[in-house]
């Protein structure tokens, strides 16, 4: 009997992984592979479809445990599809300033909505959790990508050398673009999601299933990559900064770690540009 319930509560964790898994590939894939015809009505319909089924779910007393986490969905809907429509930008200065607005059109709604709903910051990991070790683990990591961003952006990212006065030119716009775009990815895809999902699924499954949804998330390609490598990498790092996150229990560390790890990425990206 018991050896029957054992299987059965994993049959049930599993079919929750699968029924969570699709909704990120809803709320975060889909709006970026679907083709451009279609991509308006569908972010117009992603929200409604979660508005729906976040209302029946309130009414509903057996399902509401599942209201949290189909809300924070509702909401990632909401603040995510919005922003591609502004675009990348072409230019270096468009980019660091689509970066800095799209970070406020996330990360506000979410703070807001956080607040009205009456949970604490620490839900969503705005807080000081673990600072000393947060601060250990965030600098070190930011550190370490700072000092070998040059070298990696060429050899890794494929991007061109930047004479030194451009590169010392360029790091008022490369700081900014990786701590806007740190700050609204760790809250929208970890601080947003994970203690939502731990409460289903525990801390490693949780852990596993915000990188793969953040990776997926990642299946453009910002330049010449091999796509399969590529997602690999963000898949490894969403689990590190998400590892990061449950360890301190504190967005900070994650949010440095996430910052340092853009820097080459952007980097060669801005060398191409240049």
């Amino acid at each position: 009997m018991d050896r029957r319930k054992e299987d059965r509560s994993k049959f049930y964790d599993f079919g929750l992984f699968t029924l969570f898994l699709m909704c990120g590939v809803l709320t975060f894939v889909f709006p970026i592979v679907i083709k451009e015809l279609y991509s308006t009505m569908y972010i117009v319909f992603i929200p409604i479809l979660y508005l729906i089924t976040v209302t029946l779910i309130y009414s509903n007393k057996n399902l509401k445990s599942y209201f949290p986490v189909f809300l924070a969905f509702l909401v990632a809907s909401f603040v995510y599809s919005p922003q591609l429509f502004l675009g990348p930008g072409t230019t270096i200065e468009a980019k660091v300033y689509t970066t800095f607005f799209t970070a406020l059109l996330v990360v506000l709604p979410i703070v807001f909505i956080t607040k009205i709903s009456g949970k604490e910051m620490s839900s969503i990991y705005i807080n000081k959790g673990n600072l000393r070790l947060g601060l250990i683990i965030g600098l070190t990591t930011f550190l370490f990508f700072l000092i070998t961003s040059v070298p990696a952006s060429i050899w890794i990212f494929g991007g061109k050398e930047i004479p030194s006065d451009r590169l010392i030119s360029l790091v008022p716009w490369i700081a900014i673009f990786v701590f806007f775009n740190a700050i609204k990815e760790e809250i929208l895809f970890r601080g947003l999601f994970l203690k939502k999902y731990e409460h289903f699924l525990g801390a490693t499954p949780s852990n596993f299933l915000q990188a793969a949804i953040f990776s997926l998330a990642h299946l453009y390609l910002p330049f010449d990559f091999f796509l399969p490598i590529y997602l690999i990498l963000t898949f490894l790092l969403g689990l590190g900064f998400g590892a990061v996150m449950q360890k301190t229990d504190s967005a900070l560390a994650a949010i440095l770690f996430h910052a340092g790890a853009d820097i080459p990425v952007i980097l060669s990206v801005f060398s191409l540009l240049s």
